[in-house]
């Protein structure tokens, strides 16, 4: 999963001219169609009182980063009457509009996995990934904003922190939930707009001030799999390894979801041969037991413990020589890790050999490219809006493009999702260049009609002229535009 270039604006044109491929808009409307969405909103009382639907705002706020435009005064400033005759208030409102933006994105997701048919996905090859980013922000005076600790740079900046949970699938990966997090550290120029949990507007708001990541993480599992979603593992990083966390994951639901997780080297105490000992002291029981495992190229030993108030048994695969997929790209102005001399692992699932533990846990990295596309891609952090609703609804939109793209991907056997995107983008500046075109001809056959009906003094409406024309040229061109 990588970002490709974007190709040359006219040899997409050209492209397109020669195969005939289907516009994007055309395309992503198809895909709102197939997945329902279009009733989506309506059925998770997301309506507007008056003025447009609100499937078709949703619609055009979702394209505009395959428009590449960053902001909806963009659009409205293009005057692009063939996407939207909407004015700017109009967006405005409804991203400001306290929404079920929790049970819409559960609902797609549903809807998404129904597609793919995940039901037909091993169990096995199903994961959980939970996992953190930072949104930095540069206004002191939006609704919320905090100063969150940036384990990168090594201090902190002023923004937000986001907790994503993720399904991977065998060939996707699908954001499935996510909730924010404040810090504890405010400006004072920043409103704190704290809500009731009972209520759609204050239960975002309220658990990002009073719930840590990991407390987070467990309330969107349950939450998944009350909705049907259930998976074999759950993967995540160090941050989250509390054993009283695993041991949350394991009492949900009856299918016994297991959890493979890296753990860090702190004062938590593992029960081993009737001892309890912290990881380090581990680690010297194992240190000369190390094998060279042929499938990873690493150097493994394993032990049998048992976590804290748990009367199960898990394994932990101590490593030499592992690496985080990220480790070699730190770039300026990020804080350098140190190198390790060794990393450990977690599985509940005492099965597995020890390299699969290792295999398992690397597939945690596809959040971090989620993470990555989606700032880079797909607008995620870009909203300038004071609002904390319309922040909560622009990421929503964000990783609803990500999951959009992936279902899209699966179905046309794309490289990459990054590929695709750029694909549609290029569609997109196609339909628009040719829009415009077109507008410049019928201004000029306007102009024409005028001057021929002046001339021969000629009484009748020459725009029925017009109509028939456009009518006539819309089945050759693409310009039709979108019909949510």
């Amino acid at each position: 999963m990588s970002v490709a270039d974007c190709k040359k604006f006219k040899g997409e044109i050209e492209n397109y001219l020669q195969n005939d491929q289907e516009s994007s808009d055309s395309k992503t409307d198809s895909v709102f169609s197939s997945l329902r969405i279009r009733t989506l909103p309506g059925r998770t009382g997301i309506v507007k009182e008056q003025g447009f639907h609100a499937a078709h705002l949703l619609f055009i706020l979702f394209m505009l980063p395959l428009m590449k435009l960053g902001t909806v005064h963009s659009f409205c400033g293009k005057q692009w009457d063939h996407w939207s005759s909407c004015g700017k208030d109009a967006f405005y409102r409804f991203k400001r509009k306290a929404c079920r933006w929790r049970t819409f994105m559960n609902k797609l997701s549903l809807e998404i996995f129904y597609g793919i048919e995940l039901d037909k996905c091993p169990h096995e090859e199903s994961y959980f990934v939970v996992d953190d980013t930072l949104l930095e922000k540069l206004g002191k005076k939006m609704e919320n904003v905090s100063h969150v600790f940036d384990h990168n740079l090594g201090r902190s900046v002023l923004g937000f922190r986001i907790v994503t949970l993720g399904l991977l699938t065998g060939n996707g990966f699908y954001v499935v939930d996510f909730a924010y997090g404040f810090g504890k550290k405010r400006n004072s120029a920043s409103p704190e707009k704290i809500g009731d949990p009972r209520s759609v507007s204050g239960q975002r708001s309220f658990e990002a001030k009073n719930y840590t990541k990991p407390e987070l993480a467990l309330m969107m599992i349950e939450t998944a799999v009350s909705h049907g979603i259930c998976p074999g593992y759950v993967l995540f990083d160090s941050w989250y390894a509390w054993p009283w966390l695993i041991n949350g994951i394991r009492s949900i639901g009856d299918r016994g979801i297991h959890v493979i997780c890296r753990l860090k080297n702190s004062n938590v105490r593992y029960l081993y041969k009737g001892k309890l000992r912290t990881l380090a002291q581990l680690y010297k029981k194992v240190r000369k037991r190390f094998g060279k495992d042929k499938k990873t190229g690493l150097l493994l030993a394993r032990i049998t413990v048992r976590l804290p108030d748990s009367d199960e048994d898990a394994v932990i695969v101590f490593s030499k020589g592992y690496k985080e997929p990220g480790d070699d790209t730190v770039t300026g102005g990020k804080k350098k890790k140190k190198k390790e001399k060794w990393a450990a692992f977690l599985s509940t699932n005492t099965a597995p050999h020890s390299s699969t533990v290792i295999r398992k846990y690397t597939k945690r990295w596809a959040t971090e490219v989620c993470h990555r596309e989606c700032k880079q891609m797909l607008a995620l952090g870009k909203d300038q809006s004071n609002n904390f609703n319309a922040r909560v609804f622009a990421t929503t939109a964000s990783f609803m493009r990500y999951n959009l793209l992936n279902y899209l991907n699966e179905k046309e056997n794309h490289a990459t999702p990054g590929t695709l995107f750029e694909h549609l983008a290029d569609d997109c500046a196609v339909i628009s260049y040719s829009q415009r075109l077109w507008d410049f001809f019928r201004g000029l056959f306007v102009v024409s009609f005028e001057s021929i009906f002046s001339i021969f003094e000629t009484e009748g409406d020459f725009q029925t002229y017009i109509e028939i024309l456009t009518d006539a040229l819309k089945g050759s061109t693409p310009i039709g535009g979108c019909e949510t």
